[in-house]
């Protein structure tokens, strides 16, 4: 089953299975809207049914919402348009391949995503030539790997259903990865949780 068809599948659980390890979603909502405030234009990588979609809607000029299946699209259109959303577009493409211009957004939001690609940094790439100069990432992402405990529930995960960790990240392996795909981290704040997430800001260098 190739990417889109597995999160296609589980679109219709995605908001049910969030609810096990959203705890600190409203602290995460809290932190995108002080840190975007008047972006101009900010793309969402991997966004789901819309967890932070709104956020960014209600600190940016501009979102563009992306998700590589069709179905999570689906139902990101329609919880956010729903919502009295305005400023919002919403397309179906891959975090590896953006349908967009070079150096086109402000900031880029790809929230606990980069554990369950097969090439992260294939990912970061791209984003990074999304980016305008100076422009931000922001990847809060699921601490797969923060303790042993952590790792054996993240197996578990994996054996029982179709949601895979492909990188069972701790705060200094997530770091590691962001850097060497040309990154500065400004920031790496842990957020507790089930699975605790890593709140990451970097800047790509020039």
């Amino acid at each position: 089953m190739d990417e889109s068809r597995t999160w296609d599948a589980m679109a219709g659980r995605y908001d049910r299975i969030v609810r096990l390890f959203d705890r600190s979603y409203p602290a995460i909502r809290a932190r995108l809207q002080a840190e975007l405030a008047g972006a101009e234009r900010v793309i969402e990588l991997a966004a789901g049914t819309g967890q932070f979609t709104r956020a960014l809607a209600a600190a940016a000029k501009r979102v563009l919402a992306t998700d590589v299946s069709p179905e999570m699209v689906a139902r990101l259109t329609a919880a956010v348009t729903g919502a009295g959303v305005t400023n919002v577009e919403f397309a179906t493409m891959s975090a590896y391949q953006l349908a967009v211009d070079d150096h086109a957004f402000d900031a880029a939001l790809c929230a606990n995503a980069l554990h369950v690609m097969e090439e992260p940094a294939r990912a970061l790439a791209e984003i990074a030539r999304a980016l305008k100069p100076g422009g931000r990432l922001i990847a809060p992402t699921f601490l797969h790997g923060a303790d042993l405990g952590r790792r054996a529930l993240s197996r578990l995960m994996s054996a029982v259903s179709p949601f895979v960790a492909h990188a069972r990240f701790d705060a200094a392996s997530l770091r590691a990865l962001v850097e060497d795909a040309g990154y500065t981290v400004t920031r790496l704040e842990r957020l507790p949780g089930l699975l605790p997430i890593a709140y990451l800001v970097a800047t790509p260098r020039a």
